[in-house]
């Protein structure tokens, strides 16, 4: 199925990124054309090649891949979501949560918010300086809960 507009072939990848068939949406990107250096093709081709692979080096480079389309187009939070669901793979949750709120800067995407409540999000500790753990952090953090502060 070959097609030319860039509207039909970004909605072709990102449905088939979406659903997980990231062979599908590969083979959809190759027949982007004169489309390939789209900065959105581009986060999206790097992460359906982080998506096939488990290679810890082949990830590292789809992030970076993502980060040069977040340079080239910053105003688009979709390369925000795709870097963090490729830290996400990675299992690097802590930095997929700081890239996610960085797309949500940018712009609200319902995609994101999915993301971040999927993956469940902590509240910050009362003293960030203590461990998570320690017990003027749990109790103090129960207390200011219960007091509508937090």
């Amino acid at each position: 199925m070959k097609t030319d507009n860039f509207d039909d072939i970004l909605e072709q990848v990102v449905d088939a990124a979406e659903n997980g068939s990231f062979q599908l949406a590969i083979t959809f990107l190759s027949q982007a054309g004169e489309y390939a250096n789209s900065p959105l093709l581009q986060s999206y081709r790097a992460y359906c090649l982080a998506g096939l692979t488990r290679e810890r080096r082949q990830q590292r480079e789809a992030v970076i891949l993502c980060q040069e389309s977040i340079r080239a187009d910053s105003a688009n939070s979709v390369h925000y979501l795709l870097q963090g669901r490729i830290l996400l793979l990675m299992g690097d949750r802590k930095n997929a949560i700081r890239v996610f709120q960085a797309g949500l800067k940018v712009a609200p995407n319902p995609k994101i918010i999915a993301e971040i409540k999927r993956i469940g999000m902590r509240k910050t500790a009362v003293f960030e300086k203590l461990d998570r753990n320690h017990p003027l952090n749990v109790y103090l953090g129960k207390l200011f809960s219960r007091l509508g502060f937090r």
